[in-house]
């Protein structure tokens, strides 16, 4: 049994905190990690990044950890860069959202699924990183086909399925 104290710090602190560090030239290994946008990447609660400190201009397929107005912080993929923002998108996700330089904390640079650690330079994440959007369509369908056949599943057997 892990009898380490768990701290809870508030959004703003660790912000400030993952800000600073970063302003240090250290790198900051975020975790738990939340939420299924990112899946089959990331894995809620199962798998932590290494954050890195921001470069000057960031590229298509990086994966940055920002803070949406609202103060939620995200981590989603860059698939766009423009002029003066980016457009990310979550693995997992439909929506694409316009994040701008200021709303950007740190950059992620290996994560670590389950015991393995994963530099975002590996030759099979960058593989994934190319591949996984262009399969968006045929992502979405098969979600779709999935979704229908569980529905006339339980209609025919009259049963959760």
């Amino acid at each position: 049994m892990d009898s380490s104290p768990e701290y809870m710090i508030a959004g703003d602190e660790l912000v400030a905190l993952i800000k600073e560090r970063l302003g240090a030239g250290q790198k900051v290994r975020y975790l738990p990690f939340r939420g299924v946008s990112m899946l089959p990447m990331l894995r809620q609660k199962k798998d932590s990044v290494e954050l890195s400190p921001l470069p000057e201009r960031l590229k298509p397929y990086d994966l940055p950890l920002y803070q949406r107005k609202d103060g939620q912080l995200v981590m989603h993929r860059v698939v766009a860069v423009k002029e003066d923002y980016y457009v990310c998108l979550g693995d997992n996700t439909e929506m694409f959202e316009k994040i701008y330089p200021d709303q950007m904390i740190g950059v992620v640079s290996a994560f670590k699924r389950g015991e393995k650690r994963i530099e975002v330079s590996n030759p099979g994440y960058q593989l994934y990183c190319r591949l996984w959007r262009p399969l968006r369509p045929m992502r979405k369908g098969y979600k779709l086909t999935k979704c229908l056949a569980k529905k006339c599943l339980r209609k025919l057997l009259g049963e959760r399925v």
